[in-house]
């Protein structure tokens, strides 16, 4: 270098002579060298100098002076309600840490979280008083902030990055002013350059590229290419720029209308009623989920604005004769399905280890928390309501089958499903899977048809819903109840205990007296017709197999789960077969997985 500019070889010396006394120093020794030889160089052109200003370069100062830059003092504000009491402290961050330092851990996190330093410095480097503080502790203060102070500390730290590249920017423009601020309008900026770069292309187009052999004139491809890497960056800037204002501008003339309000944080609009929440990267978003069950509810309606404007759709016997015709149709079926049924061969079964009553009881009861699950997307509230709900003033022939597995609320499916666990096993072990599953379709069914003749032709709600698996349940529970020959019962839970007398018909007797009483008072908003007409299948089963000799036939269904679990033939155990059930799932899934 000092063969073509020989002060080159000077300032390199002069590095070199400094280089001990900028050890030390927070700003580049590089960037302050240049700088001060920069301003105090004398102008001499490149391949000639004279020895005056040899001689002022030779003679300057080994030690240049750097640009002094103060030292930033950052101020902490104490928390918006108040220091937090001990009780608070200990059980944020436990015992180990005083009330005095949780207080100012507190307040740094809320300072950082405020200032938009969060998603610089994060929660580590507290200081060196708060070096016992350790991560997950400090991790634990700003949950605790984020639920107690809310704010957008997205939208800070946006504030935080731009101050710092101000900041930065300043500090360059202070060691060498000729470079361009980014205090200037981005998109001003970007339109100034544009303007010299097209007058320059315009002066470059004037002129004639010379070349000297291989070698020409102009540009590198590398200084085009930056320049075109630049250009884009502008045009960014630029855009995003014009955008924002065009979203400013949007937003200011939808609060002019007073159908919006602006969000907490002020940084979105939403309209009165609706609530925000912070999603897991700390920015605000608006809650769409009163508007989004507003509309799937609406879709799932039938439409009618009165019960006046649905009973005109259709008259009494469209309403009846086509779920008539659909229940006959399900009777003969599981009428067939029940008496023709033949247990399959083991080697057919997708699970052979469990016994039919432990499989047939876990699919139903399956197939019931899949459908009852179904509720929870309001997407599927259009389906479910037309073919899952029963309402007796518009209603579907398959709704007779499909409402059976359908519950809407939880507490709801809960209840039925333990008392399905109750009485499935039992029956299924009684009658064999053809009859339990013949009667449970079969008595759902024709309690859906109850409920629709007694809304349409008695005194029932005509306009109201029904869904549930109740009229099944009764149905199977009258079948058990009426045709077993168990005389004892064992209460769960209590060991070396013979159990006790067990009544089945005079318990079946005082289900129905309770669910007449309960129908008369109307105490509880149930479908009292439907469980009826459950009641009804499940008799009128137990008294076709009776008078058939079904006692005769049930040789054949050995391999159920009490006997399995070694219970008497007359007492109830019904501890025992659920054990005995949890035990053929565990070995079945095991020996799957292997």
């Amino acid at each position: 270098m000092s063969l073509f500019r020989p002060s080159c070889a000077a300032l390199a010396r002069r590095l070199c002579n400094a280089q001990a006394q900028l050890e030390h120093s927070s700003t580049s020794p590089v960037t302050a060298l240049l700088h001060s030889y920069r301003s105090k160089r004398p102008q001499c052109r490149a391949f000639s100098i004279t020895r005056r200003c040899l001689a002022e370069v030779i003679d300057a100062p080994a030690s240049p002076a750097l640009p002094h830059v103060p030292k930033r003092v950052v101020r902490i504000a104490p928390l918006p309600q108040g220091p937090v009491t001990e009780g608070t402290i200990a059980r944020i961050f436990g015992p180990k840490i005083s009330a005095p330092d949780g207080n100012n851990v507190l307040r740094i996190l809320h300072h950082r979280r405020t200032a938009g330093s969060l998603a610089d410095y994060g929660v580590d480097n507290l200081g060196k008083q708060y070096t016992h503080v350790d991560r997950k502790t400090a991790v634990k203060g700003l949950e605790w902030l984020r639920q107690k102070y809310p704010i957008d500390e997205a939208r800070a730290a946006e504030e935080w990055a731009e101050r710092e590249a101000n900041r930065i920017e300043y500090e360059l423009w202070l060691a060498d002013p000729e470079t361009e601020s980014k205090y200037k309008d981005p998109a001003r900026a970007f339109k100034k350059q544009m303007e010299k770069e097209e007058e320059h292309r315009q002066q470059q187009q004037q002129r004639e590229e010379h070349k000297i052999g291989l070698l020409h004139g102009g540009k590198s491809q590398f200084e085009i290419h930056i320049e075109q890497k630049r250009r884009e960056r502008l045009e960014d800037i630029a855009r995003e720029a014009k955008e924002k204002e065009q979203r400013e501008r949007e937003m200011e003339e939808k609060l002019a209308t007073g159908e919006y309000v602006r969000t907490p944080t002020g940084t979105q609009l939403m309209k009165p009623g609706q609530t925000t929440y912070v999603d897991i990267f700390g920015r605000e978003q608006v809650s769409r989920q009163k508007e989004e069950a507003e509309k799937y509810q609406k879709k799932a309606q039938t439409g009618f604005a009165t019960v006046e404007e649905m009973l005109s759709q259709s008259t009494t016997a469209q309403r009846l004769y086509p779920m008539t015709a659909f229940v006959l149709v399900t009777f003969l079926l599981c009428y067939g399905f029940a008496h023709y049924y033949l247990p399959p061969s083991p080697s057919y079964r997708l699970f052979p280890d469990l016994s039919p009553t432990t499989t047939t009881i876990g699919a139903i009861t399956l197939i019931n928390c899949v459908i009852g699950f179904g509720w929870r997307f309001m997407p599927l509230w259009p389906l479910m309501t037309r073919y899952f709900m029963h309402v007796p003033g518009y209603p579907r022939a398959v709704q007779s089958v499909l409402n059976v597995f359908s519950h809407v609320q939880t507490d709801h499916l809960f209840s039925n499903m333990m008392m399905f666990l109750l009485v499935g096993p039992v029956c299924h072990d009684l009658v064999g899977r053809g009859i339990f599953m013949g009667t449970y379709i079969s008595a759902g069914a024709f309690g859906t048809l109850a409920s629709l003749y007694w809304a349409n032709l008695g005194r029932g709600n005509i306009a109201g819903h029904s869904v549930g698996a109740s009229a099944a349940i009764w149905g199977i529970a009258a079948l058990y109840c009426l045709l077993t020959d168990q005389e004892r019962i064992k209460i769960p839970f209590l060991k070396d205990h013979e159990g006790v007398s067990f009544w089945p018909k005079m318990l079946f007797l005082a289900f129905f007296l309770f669910e007449i009483r309960t129908a008369v008072t109307r105490k509880l908003r149930m479908d009292h017709a439907s469980h009826f007409g459950g009641m009804a299948v499940g008799a009128a089963t137990a008294g076709y197999l009776r008078a058939t000799g079904f006692h005769e036939k049930k040789a054949g269904l050995a391999g159920g789960v009490q006997e399995k679990a070694g219970a008497d033939s007359k007492t109830l155990d019904v501890g025992a077969m659920a054990r005995k059930g949890m035990r053929e799932v565990q070995v079945s899934f095991g020996n799957k997985a292997q």
